[in-house]
């Protein structure tokens, strides 16, 4: 009896038919996306998925595949500051220029008398030196303490004003305040320009031995001017303190501090 031909059945599709008996009618869709990756459906093989990957994907779509991301649109930047006035501009350097030039001779001169007298400027006639403002707080502060005032602090504005008048003043040096709207205390050194901040303040520390700290005036009927200087200093109406620093052309050094509330 001849046999049989043995028929060959294609695996592909008999494995396919066995898997599909064994899925449970409440089978995930993901346990039959292997399946389908076997099978694409026709013109969906080069699909790109739209949505995001899961729930906590950010929110900014990816760009297309090939593609790049548009760059946000970039702030309006804000209008340029409109043009100084060609005129006042002029005008404002020709002062700048004069002020310098007015400087410069005024250190010439204080060259010439120091070379005179053998005095040499500690700051290069700048009047300032390193710590200055720093000295000027401190020494007002530790009287202030004494009297159990609260301290002062350095005011750049109120300095401003001090700088002005002590530079107005440099050229002939004298005790003359300024009468500007802040409380003022000058002091004038003779000979050198070595006399410091702690120098000025100490100076007016000599007034306290006439000064009421009770009324705030200077005792035994003495006019104001006489112990003024200390009074400023531990006023507790002032919680700012402004000084400047200039060195006289014809020697000694002058300084101002003014106070405000």
């Amino acid at each position: 009896m001849a046999a049989r031909p043995l028929l060959l059945v294609p695996m592909a599709p008999l494995l396919i038919v066995l898997l599909l008996s064994r899925v449970p009618p409440a089978a995930p869709a993901s346990f039959l996306e292997p399946l389908e990756d076997l099978f694409p459906k026709s013109g969906t093989a080069n699909a790109t998925a739209s949505s995001p990957a899961n729930s906590n994907s950010s929110s900014t779509p990816a760009p297309a595949s090939g593609g790049s991301a548009t760059p946000p649109a970039p702030s309006a930047a804000p209008p340029p500051p409109p043009p100084l006035d060609p005129a006042k501009k002029k005008d404002k350097e020709e002062k700048e220029k004069q002020r310098q030039q007015q400087e410069k001779a005024l250190d010439d001169a204080a060259r010439e008398w120091g070379r005179a007298h053998g005095v040499v400027s500690p700051t290069n006639f700048t009047g300032s030196y390193k710590g200055m403002a720093r000295d000027f707080v401190d020494a007002h502060n530790v009287v202030r303490a004494r009297y159990g005032l609260p301290p002062m602090t350095w005011d750049k504005k109120v300095a401003r004003h001090a700088r002005r008048w002590a530079t107005a003043i440099r050229r002939n040096c004298k005790l003359q305040h300024s009468g500007n709207q802040y409380g003022e205390s000058i002091f004038l050194s003779h000979n050198n320009w070595n006399a410091t901040a702690k120098d000025a303040v100490a100076f007016w520390c000599t007034e306290e031995a006439i000064y009421d700290k009770q009324t705030g005036n200077c005792t035994g009927g003495k006019p104001f001017s006489e112990c003024g200087h200390f009074a400023l200093m531990v006023s507790k109406g002032h919680n700012r303190v402004g000084c400047a620093r200039v060195e006289c052309v014809h020697g000694g050094v002058f300084v101002s501090c003014n106070y405000a509330a």
